[in-house]
């Protein structure tokens, strides 16, 4: 498993638009590309400028094939500050209710 965490500088009051594209951009890439399992997003409890997404990949090949065609487009006003891959190690998580798993 691959996880990869992105930044974005967002302002406060884009942040519901944000969180929309950022909704709706998860699903279509879950379910249109191979190895996408989905995403959380995340605002730090100390920090209104960003946003935070951790995304996890079956493999480092999917994440590959996904970067090389992602077939999105931006959000004006977010910037793309961090992106960093991680090997997933151990996960001790419990998924909770969510309607749209």
């Amino acid at each position: 498993m691959i996880r990869v965490i992105y930044r974005w500088r967002v302002d406060l009051d884009r942040r519901s638009d944000f969180a929309a594209w950022w909704h709706e951009g998860t699903l279509r890439i879950r379910g249109s590309h191979p190895g996408a399992l989905g995403s959380t997003l995340l605002a730090p409890v100390d920090d209104d400028d960003h946003v935070v997404a951790i995304a996890q990949w079956s493999s480092m090949e999917d994440l590959e094939a996904f970067w090389a065609d992602p077939g999105s487009s931006a959000l004006d006003d977010a910037h793309l500050a961090l992106v960093e891959v991680f090997d997933e190690v151990d996960d001790l998580t419990i998924p909770g209710p969510t309607a749209d798993r």
